[in-house]
């Protein structure tokens, strides 16, 4: 396989050669702008120069996924990223569904990998049909065949297989997100102005009027794949816990109480970095508190306490120095954000905050690249088809803290680099 170098020259000196091409073509230069040709000039009769594009497609493509890492491979795939068309895309996503639900990849031995026959005695489909779904499969660098009848496996099929979180998130974007991603235009015809999470996609493709969340409580399987997927986004880079960590002026507070949810994972990342933050109580359902709690290192015990709590319920801890919310607003409604935020505003003290860590919407090209624009335009979407809610730019935020109280204002807005989220900080006026 060739090298990032040996690529580089490669996609340079072909790329040359097209460009002296449509040169001497006197052809107008491809670009992005409006006023682009609809099409690459044709190459009909000009052979060389034929072979010297279709070279610097596939390398570039190679280039690209060799330099994004197989993790990245895979969101890029399940997500669509840099497809030409959503026929593709939804190619791309149903072969995945195929791999992941008749469990093609626990069919083929890390070393060594498999025969066609092999792997359609274990998954029970005929050999031309395992043939087509790997063979497309293959396209996107999952699975490779290095003889003509025989399966490898790449980096990304790899590791699927080594790693359970990437896994289980791999699982919900073909089971759960795909499906509903076909009812989305549906969901919008049907439900025209309704911003209920039981007027979604999702609550289409799966014939339920239960809200995602309340319809995986009611399935544990899928449901213990969905944290498992959870899991597998906070190792996206652009969620790491150090832009939490590191983002916001934790030692501005001094000695200071926090209130964080979820596992607890997000407290005690907080709790190692900031000998400050001297209380930090972990709020969520029954369940999720007690496996955090049984994970707790002991050296935290005697700052970090878990309590059972739904945010829809009057908040039980008072005046907290910062009261933090990750991921949480987005799956709501704006008339449901309020209701979650104003259950705190009664324990508030003067000097409190509010923090909510979540993405916000910028307008096109304004983000610090194309990679972290289109993961903010995938995520905005998602949410529609997943619970019929949306990703909020600072306007639309700012709409949310007027709709909860108007003690509350929205004070400062802290983007780490790097980070998919943001940190928003909401104080008492």
């Amino acid at each position: 396989m060739a090298s990032i170098k040996e690529l580089g020259e490669r996609i340079a000196s072909n790329s040359a050669l097209v460009e002296k091409w449509l040169i001497s073509k006197n052809a107008k230069m491809p670009s992005f702008e409006q006023d682009a040709e609809e099409e690459f000039p044709s190459t009909a009769g000009d052979a060389e120069i034929e072979v010297a594009r279709l070279a610097i497609l596939d390398d570039t493509n190679m280039l690209h996924d060799m330099l994004i890492g197989p993790g990245e491979v895979l969101r890029r795939i399940c997500w669509g990223e840099f497809l030409p068309e959503m026929y593709a895309q939804a190619i791309d996503n149903s072969v995945q569904q195929c791999i992941y639900h008749f469990n093609f990849l626990k069919t083929i031995p890390l070393e060594g990998g498999a025969t066609y026959k092999e792997i359609s005695a274990k998954v029970g489909l005929s050999e031309p049909q395992v043939k087509a779904i790997v063979r497309q499969s293959a396209m996107n660098r999952v699975l490779r065949e290095n003889s003509p009848d025989h399966v490898i496996h790449t980096a990304s099929s790899a590791l699927l297989l080594r790693n359970h979180a990437m896994m289980d998130w791999y699982g919900h974007c073909v089971e759960e997100m795909f499906p509903a991603s076909a009812k989305i235009a549906e969901a919008l015809e049907k439900y025209q102005g309704s911003t209920a999470a039981e007027d979604s996609a999702f609550c289409l493709a799966f014939n339920t009027k239960e809200p995602i969340y309340k319809f995986l409580e009611q399935h544990p399987d899928r449901q213990a794949r969905f944290f498992g997927a959870m899991e597998g986004v906070g190792k996206d880079p652009g969620h790491s816990l150090q832009h939490v960590v590191n983002g916001y002026p934790w030692a501005e507070l001094g000695n200071a109480t926090i209130v964080g949810g979820s596992s607890g994972f997000m407290s005690v990342a907080l709790a190692k970095a900031h000998p400050n933050l001297t209380k930090l109580v972990v709020q969520d359902y029954k369940h999720t508190i007690e496996e955090g709690a049984a994970q707790l290192p002991s050296e935290l015990s005697g700052r970090v306490e878990f309590m059972a709590h739904n945010f829809f319920d009057p908040q039980p801890t008072t005046k907290a120095d910062v009261y933090i919310m990750r991921h949480i607003c987005h799956n709501w409604s704006t008339e449901n954000c309020a209701k979650i935020i104003r259950e705190i505003v009664p324990v508030m003290k003067p000097g409190s905050k509010i923090l909510l860590i979540e993405v916000v919407v910028m307008p096109s090209n304004m983000e610090e690249s194309s990679v972290a624009e289109r993961y903010m335009r995938n995520v905005d979407v998602t949410m529609l088809q997943m619970l019929n809610t949306q990703e909020r730019s600072e306007p639309e935020w700012r709409e949310v803290v007027r709709a909860v109280d108007s003690c509350l204002e929205l004070t400062r807005i802290f983007k780490p680099k790097g980070s998919w989220d943001s940190i928003i900080e909401i104080s008492l006026k």
